[in-house]
């Protein structure tokens, strides 16, 4: 499952990140690697950008580069 496809119900892991993405890259320099504990937070009104939690960090997604995040749900 992408990152873009999750819902607000649950805690989700990261297992897998393009690192060829420059956006990517840097929400991996923040922390969001492969192990890390992940979860939804917000969802604008059309569905693009999301908010997401990560080590305390609230972060804002657009859809094209969470899609480029693979996750599995805990």
């Amino acid at each position: 499952m992408r990152l873009d496809q999750i819902k607000k119900d649950g805690t989700f892991r990261v297992t897998k990140v393009n690192c060829e993405n420059e956006s990517v890259a840097r929400l991996m320099a923040m922390g969001l690697l492969p192990g890390q504990e992940v979860r939804l937070t917000h969802e604008a009104p059309l569905g693009d950008p999301i908010a997401v939690v990560f080590q305390g960090c609230h972060m804002s997604l657009r859809l094209k580069d969470a899609a480029e995040v693979e996750v599995e749900k805990i």
